[in-house]
């Protein structure tokens, strides 16, 4: 293979910063010509046309015929489509988490709440769970558990510990029939029933739902006020922005919550006015293009140099692969190159001591993101001074070889984080989003349905019939 060149080589700025995000892609293997001819491909497709027309309403998801509107559930402008349906539910959730923590909200025997059971999985725990892992208080008032899988083990260890009378359970499902979600709300629901808590009254102070399905509350035995809607014109996977958040907004307050969104909205218009060589989602977008059609490579690593941020890795697997993975385009017709990478990754500084001996000198190619923050998101400076001179060493030598070939090589994109903060996470996780719709847009994929999910769900059900027997 002939020798690769780095951008830095032939551009003489490599740096792109909106949001308190700073983009550096001087590490990237192509030339200054190579990067026009995508931005080519971008002004072919109307790459930022087709983003703005999501944003708008138009129908993207033509297997289901719907909207795609996430956008909109944390638009701060009047005239976005569904902005005062989205308002409702949101001051209908500030006022519930404001009285939880307060403590006018009590439990059915008059105990003030101290923990809250986020009950969903895949779309509706990633991504609460990344942004309460990212913003949480070392000793929070009030505490956020993640009840996902089907596995007593994680029943046990949440339930175990937990009084049913200062603890909420946020059942959150779109369909209200994912099989997971619904065991678990069941064991929840004799949890309660075992202390006592067994009236339709004294249940509505302990549950809520959080469902597109309009019979959700009923099913529960819950007064229809305790419902959350969730609308067809979102997917799960981009869904913590909603009611999908309710239990952040109890856990984190109102507050953080409001600026986490305001962050998101900020990503949302910065992507809307500027152009495609100042645009941070589709430059993203274009290298992640470049790297798996040009270069052939596979996988994708993110490597965040902070603790905070080590559950996005988890959110961006879901949300990138799970609209990304497809071989058969919106025209119905089957893609014989390569689509979307597989996204995998880790806390950079552990990672160092796990699978960099790969990454440098292993017999593949990987696109890697490595993020750290300027300022450290506690008093231990030193330790922030060290994990920051990994990071930009790391960054480094990750695409420098000791071997002469360079037949296998990595490209590495840098994104510095200024501040953690709501905002700032909430700008970086709107960032990928549009990324990732932005690839849907130049590989010919519906990036809003998964029919191979539903797929192996009938399977499942299929298969626990049987065995039941």
């Amino acid at each position: 293979m002939s020798e690769t060149v780095f951008l830095s080589k032939t551009r003489s700025n490599c740096q792109l910063s909106a949001c308190g995000l700073t983009l550096d892609i001087g590490r990237q293997r192509l030339t200054e010509s190579d990067y026009q001819q995508l931005l080519n491909k971008a002004r072919e497709c109307d790459l930022l046309g087709r983003q703005i027309a999501m944003v708008k309403g138009e129908e993207v998801n033509g297997s289901e015929h719907r909207q795609a509107l996430h956008t909109s559930l944390r638009s701060q402008d009047p005239a976005s489509p569904h902005y005062e349906q989205v308002r409702a539910v949101r001051e209908k959730m500030t006022s519930i988490a404001r009285a939880v923590r307060s403590g006018e909200w009590k439990g059915a025997t008059g105990k003030t709440i101290t923990d809250v059971i986020n009950i969903g999985i895949g779309g509706s725990e990633m991504g609460p769970h990344a942004v309460y892992h990212a913003l949480r208080e070392i000793n929070p008032a009030i505490k956020l558990h993640f009840l996902s899988a089907v596995d007593g083990t994680l029943v046990d260890r949440i339930l175990g510990v937990l009084n049913p009378e200062t603890s909420l359970a946020v059942v959150s499902s779109k369909s209200f029939s994912t099989r997971e979600t619904m065991l678990n709300a069941e064991l929840v629901n004799e949890w309660y029933a075992q202390a006592g808590i067994k009236t339709k009254e004294q249940r509505a102070q302990h549950i809520f739902v959080v469902s597109a399905k309009e019979s959700a509350c009923a099913e529960m035995n819950l007064p229809e006020e305790n419902r959350f809607p969730m609308w067809s014109w979102v997917g799960g996977r981009f869904s913590v922005w909603g009611a999908i958040g309710l239990p952040l907004v109890i856990a984190l307050g109102p507050e953080v919550f409001d600026e986490f969104l305001h962050g998101a909205y900020e990503m949302d218009q910065h992507m809307v006015q500027k152009g495609l060589e100042d645009n941070l989602p589709a430059t993203l977008a274009l290298l992640s293009y470049w790297n798996s059609r040009k270069h052939q490579m596979v996988s994708h690593c993110l490597l965040p140099y902070d603790e905070r941020l080590r559950l996005v890795v988890a959110w961006l697997q879901q949300l990138e692969m799970e609209s990304l993975g497809k071989s058969e385009g919106a025209d119905g017709k089957v893609i014989s190159e390569r689509t979307g990478q597989s996204v995998w990754g880790g806390f950079g500084n552990e990672a160092q001591h796990s699978f960099y001996q790969w990454l440098r000198d292993g017999s593949g190619r990987t696109s890697i993101d490595l993020v750290w923050c300027e300022e450290a998101g506690h008093k231990h400076a030193h330790h922030h001074l060290v994990l920051n001179a990994n990071a930009q060493a790391q960054a480094e030598a990750l695409v420098t070889r000791q071997t002469p070939s360079d037949e296998f090589f990595n490209a590495v994109s840098t994104i510095q984080i200024k501040k953690l903060t709501p905002e700032t996470l909430g700008a970086f996780m709107a960032m990928y989003e549009h990324k990732t719709t932005m690839l849907a847009t130049l590989y010919g994929l519906n990036a809003f349905d998964q029919p191979a999910v539903e797929y192996g769900k009938k399977l499942c059900r299929e298969l626990e019939a049987k065995l039941s027997e």
